[in-house]
């Protein structure tokens, strides 16, 4: 009586039902992939999370811009002199004044504006030299930074 009935119409038995679905022992072996790659991603995301003493020092390239521009300020000057640990450089038309904000040390124009030049600094301080200016900045880790740029105007002959 099988072997009358159409092939569509026959029994479909448990062994047929398996063969578009995942086993077992393939469930299981995603499973042991997936627990593998997030066991060795938290400590990754660790590492990259807590990189504070990188984020603590003063980055060479962020220093070695800093003082290229400080210099170039400095030539351009007619004028220094700091008031309450803030540094006022005059040139022909504006005052440009550096001074400590927060963990940051900024440049303004005229009072205006808000130009972080250095980042996480701890101490600073700025002297005034014969035609020079001395800055000296410490950031979090200890470390100390100092550069003395030279102005090209005589500074005692200015009005």
């Amino acid at each position: 009586m099988l072997s009358k009935m159409p092939c569509c119409q026959r029994q479909k038995f448990a062994a047929n039902l398996n063969e578009k679905a995942f086993t077992l022992i393939e469930a299981l072996f995603a499973l042991s992939i997936f627990s593998l790659i997030i066991f060795f991603m938290a400590p990754i995301f660790q590492i990259m999370l807590n990189n504070r003493p990188s984020q603590a020092a003063l980055q060479k390239m962020e220093w070695a811009d800093f003082a290229s521009q400080f210099k170039k300020e400095i030539h351009q000057s007619i004028k220094a002199e700091v008031q309450s640990g803030r540094l006022l450089l005059t040139k022909e038309s504006e005052t440009v004044q550096y001074e400590k904000y927060g963990t940051n040390l900024r440049r303004q124009v005229n009072s205006l504006g808000h130009e972080i030049v250095l980042q996480n600094v701890s101490q600073y301080s700025f002297s005034v030299l014969p035609n020079a200016v001395k800055v000296t900045v410490q950031d979090f880790s200890g470390k100390e930074y100092s550069i003395i740029a030279y102005s090209y105007v005589d500074w005692n002959a200015a009005p």
